[in-house]
């Protein structure tokens, strides 16, 4: 099966990394491979299409996926119950705040990315010299 330029934009999206950033990590655990961002990028917009295993095998490492995945062969991998918990936390934070909106849009971000929220908020409400309490 061939591999899915949709599939590394997906994956590549949901952990928050531009082709630029992939490359940097893979350089930093695969120096060996020397992958270039022009090269993920041309796989992700499908201008390039047949990656050898080493580079599918480096890149489902990276974002957390399985080169099956990549290759249009299986699902994605379902969250973990924790990061489940933690997605439903910050959505019900959020539509507390009367921000539902925002909540909706967070539907398929990743672990990494909802834990970024939450942090946010409370920095924001850090500056803003609000207890630690949603309710105050």
């Amino acid at each position: 099966m061939a591999f899915s330029a949709e599939r590394l934009a997906i994956a590549l999206d949901r952990k928050g990394m531009s082709a630029r950033k992939a490359a940097r990590e893979l350089g930093h655990i695969r120096p060996d491979l020397r992958i270039t961002n022009a090269y993920i990028s041309a796989l992700a917009k499908g201008t390039r299409t047949n990656p050898s295993s080493d580079v599918a095998s480096a890149l489902a490492q990276l974002l957390g996926v399985t080169v099956d995945w990549l290759l249009g062969q299986d699902h994605p991998p379902q969250m973990s119950e924790e990061d489940q918990r933690q997605q439903q936390k910050v959505r019900e934070g959020l539509a507390e705040l009367g921000v539902q909106n925002i909540a909706e849009r967070m539907v398929g971000l990743s672990p990494l990315s909802l834990e970024a929220i939450d942090k946010m908020v409370e920095a924001m409400r850090a500056a803003e010299h609000l207890d630690n309490d949603p309710e105050g």
